[in-house]
């Protein structure tokens, strides 16, 4: 099991002096089956006196402060231990087949937890658009219907990747998925958002996950503190499985490599650092995201 060590830090610049500020913040990995936080600290500079914390509704742990200190800039810095395993996945020819799986969710829904209707709609930032729904049916245009669902997504997700392109200066937040989809460029959020599209068009549960990636540098060469960056991928709920995590932009199932941070059903609710300011004029946002490998157990 590895273990890593995360600091996470975000600056805000201002170009005036700010009177106030308000933030909600998901930077603390979760604790799950194949996942534990050992440690988490958190620095905010200027200090708050009001940080506080909860688990949200998706059971994410949330801080919040307000900032009523005048400022010019204010860091957030994150610094977590997390031990990692390798995620368990179920066997292809275990889960129900693909057209099997309306029926199944139905049922999962109205007898087992209604909570997954949420995740079969659509969401502030992921709109079930037809051109999505087209987009699963090209990619799965010679799949039998009697395809297990895990193959679909395996062979779906493969060609997802290969016919999209990875490119940070192609999008914003606020791109609309309909013109990803023309340009067929964009980032692991845009990705994601896709993805969950095609699947809740498809019957199935869909979740987005933020977190972490460990990226290895370059052969001889030293890894970059502050050179990684947030990471984001799709969990879809598989009736008799339970939730499985997918990566769409690495056309893979999420390893031991990959550290959640937050789930929901879309960027909306898992933004590591959302937040107002009062006053500030204009302002320059700058991350910076190191993750490295500490220990085997």
């Amino acid at each position: 099991m590895p273990r890593y060590s995360i600091t996470h830090t975000t600056r805000y610049t201002h170009n005036s002096s700010a009177t106030a500020a308000w933030q909600a913040l998901h930077l603390q990995p979760r604790n799950e089956t194949a996942q534990h936080c050992d440690a988490f600290e958190l620095k905010v500079a200027p200090h708050p006196i009001d940080l506080t914390s909860r688990f949200d509704y998706f059971g994410n742990k949330q801080h919040l402060f307000t900032l009523r200190e005048p400022h010019h800039e204010l860091t957030i810095t994150s610094r977590s231990v997390v031990r990692r395993d390798e995620p368990v996945l179920p066997m292809a020819g275990l889960t129900p087949t693909c057209d099997e799986i309306p029926d199944l969710v139905d049922e999962a829904v109205l007898d087992d937890d209604f909570t997954l209707a949420q995740f079969l709609h659509a969401s502030p930032l992921v709109p079930l658009l037809p051109e999505a729904c087209a987009l699963a049916d090209e990619f799965g245009r010679d799949l039998d219907p009697g395809t297990s669902v895990m193959d679909w997504l395996t062979i779906v997700g493969e060609r997802f990747c290969q016919a999209f392109t990875f490119d940070r200066e192609a999008t914003r937040i606020s791109t609309p998925l309909a013109e990803v989809i023309v340009e067929r460029r964009g980032v692991c959020q845009d990705f994601a958002h896709l993805l969950i599209s095609c699947l809740r068009q498809r019957g199935l549960p869909a979740a987005y996950v933020s977190g972490y990636l460990l990226t290895k540098p370059p052969m001889g060469q030293p890894r970059l503190v502050g050179a990684d960056a947030s990471h984001a991928w799709v969990s879809t709920y598989i009736p008799g499985t339970g939730w499985v995590d997918y990566d769409p932009t690495n056309a893979c199932y999420v390893g031991k490599d990959h550290i959640v941070i937050a789930r929901g059903r879309d960027f909306f609710d898992v933004s590591p650092v959302k937040g107002l300011f009062s006053g500030g004029g204009g302002q320059t946002l700058e991350t910076g995201v190191t993750v490295e490998e500490t220990a085997t157990y």
